[in-house]
């Protein structure tokens, strides 16, 4: 049996996104199926409440599941901005994130996962005695994570804990960028973007890069990183 797909609002908010002190429409649409969860062609709409004129804005990643809007003031000039948030469904588990300004009804992109991951270098590999090296290529950060009781990272150890040959591990791709409050002095919203690190397979996930963002003038730039891991139970 076939479903035909329709145009839907996904969802819908109300808030001043221009500056103006007039509240405006802002909703996502997106084409929907019938027993499906999944949406396509899904676009951003701004509706100005002084003047009524819609803006359209395409994403580059359209398509996926949950899209989800959150305003709040990422750039500090008083007026909120717009993120978008699309869930891929891969294995991967990432999202497809925007940002967008529309303050003086000028539409201004000032984050996107696709051009965050883009400024981003990493190298990681396996060394001796069950530990994992991160190195931030463009930060001149370095990172360990301790895999001795990864059962994943077994078989590439002798019994006395050296490497056997030389094992790559992996970073990325981006996952997601959450706001928080890094400045409770202010009423602005940052991010923290979220990188995976994984071993030599996708799901033998290792932790994940914590890069906390902030807005400078011009873009978004790290106050810091780190590297969050979780507890793993023992081989045994």
């Amino acid at each position: 049996m076939e479903y035909a797909a329709r145009q839907a609002i996904i969802v819908r908010r109300t808030a001043d996104v221009t500056g103006d002190s007039v509240p405006d429409q802002v909703w996502l649409t997106g084409v929907t199926t019938e027993d499906s969860p999944f949406i396509q062609d899904i676009t951003l709409m701004v509706q100005n409440g002084r003047t009524g004129r819609i803006t359209q804005v395409a994403l580059s990643e359209n398509a996926g599941y949950d899209p989800t809007l959150f305003l709040c003031d990422f750039t500090g000039d008083g007026v909120l901005d717009v993120k978008v948030s699309i869930q891929s469904g891969g294995s991967g588990g990432f999202v497809f994130t925007y940002i967008y300004s529309f303050a003086n009804n000028q539409v201004r992109q000032v984050f996107s996962g696709e051009r965050y991951e883009q400024g981003q270098e990493f190298e990681a590999f396996y060394t001796d005695g069950y530990v994992v090296v991160v190195h931030d290529l463009r930060q001149e950060l370095t990172f360990t994570i301790d895999v001795s009781r990864d059962p994943a990272a077994a078989d590439l150890y002798n019994p006395d804990g050296t490497l056997k040959e030389a094992t790559a591990a992996n970073v990325g791709p981006f996952i997601m960028a959450l706001p928080i409050i890094l400045d409770e002095s202010t009423e602005r919203c940052d991010l923290m973007a979220l990188t995976r690190v994984y071993g030599t397979f996708a799901a033998d996930t290792l932790g994940f890069i914590q890069d906390y963002l902030t807005w400078d003038g011009s873009s978004f730039r790290t106050v810091r990183k780190e590297l969050a891991t979780f507890p793993r139970e023992g081989t045994e």
